[in-house]
């Protein structure tokens, strides 16, 4: 009913506007109603909803709470800022919140406002011992952290690539490999670090790093990645960045494995083989390219 009623356009604002957000706070926030509502408030986006959010931030009920930072964080349009000062000001206190479910929206609604004032906030929870909270560290800091990356973020995402957890530590190699993180041989050697990883998400992203950055050092461990029995999708798009001609037999074999059940990853592997084909060509001066075993 709360998500019918916005949509319907029935909720004028003011004391209204609280009375909805409070009963979504309530909802389960795994289903779509709760989301539903949050969407409406964001997509109206003028004062009365922003107010109504503002309140939330400071009740008393974390669900409140989380759900005001909810709000705010993707307020209206990317394009228009709108309230940015207050946005920015609201977040960056609520990292102090006593309640770590908090503190990961505050996190969160940095990274969507992508404003490198709120870089500092974000860096005081890094070592948060709620996992999810430092998740939301990683994801935020290649948007707080400027372009190209400041270093006290790349330091920071550096640290967080080698969290005890699997989530950190996905998130926090995916901004390592970013082209914003910049390059170097410690953003090199933490992405090296990774190839390896027990987590194979992470693996990947640290795979697709190295290999935008054009490190041939992560090709063994790559090819043996190609070999494995599912290699990720990122996997296969390091091998097409990286062009390198010692993996056209790894490539040729996993297409011949995927078949015709792979139908959306062909074409990723095709792009592979293609752009590792085009480097032995030019390597070999038009020769023809290795052939699977």
């Amino acid at each position: 009913m709360v998500s019918k009623d916005l949509a319907g356009g029935e909720v004028a604002g003011g004391e209204d506007d609280l009375e909805v957000l409070r009963a979504a706070a309530l909802l389960d926030p795994d289903e779509h109603e709760q989301w539903d509502v949050v969407h409406a408030f964001q997509k109206r986006a003028d004062r009365s909803a922003f107010e109504a959010a503002r309140v939330l931030v400071r009740a008393a009920d974390a669900r409140e709470r989380v759900i005001g930072l909810t709000i705010l964080a993707q307020f209206g349009s990317r394009a228009d800022r709108l309230f940015l000062e207050e946005r920015l000001s609201i977040a960056i206190e609520a990292c102090a919140d006593p309640q770590a479910e908090v503190i990961r929206s505050a996190v969160l609604a940095l990274a969507h406002l992508g404003d490198p004032r709120g870089l500092a906030a974000a860096l005081g929870q890094e070592g948060h011992p709620d996992e999810d909270v430092r998740q939301a560290v990683a994801f935020a800091l290649p948007s707080v952290g400027g372009d190209p990356a400041c270093p006290d973020a790349v330091a920071a995402l550096i640290r967080l690539s080698g969290d005890r957890s699997d989530y950190v530590r996905d998130w926090a190699t995916f901004g390592l490999g970013l082209e914003s993180a910049g390059d170097g041989e410690r953003i090199r050697r933490a992405l090296l670090e990774r190839v390896g990883d027990p987590d194979r998400d992470t693996a990947a992203e640290a795979f697709l790093g190295l290999a935008q950055r054009g490190d041939r050092r992560m090709l063994s461990a790559l090819g043996v990645a190609l070999e494995g029995p599912d290699p990720a999708d990122k996997v296969i798009e390091a091998a097409a960045e990286l062009a390198a001609p010692e993996l056209l037999p790894a490539l040729h074999r996993l297409k011949q494995r995927a078949g015709a059940d792979a139908d959306l990853r062909a074409s990723t592997i095709d792009e592979a083989i293609s752009a590792c084909s085009a480097a032995a060509a030019a390597h070999a001066g038009g020769g023809p390219e290795p052939e699977a075993p």
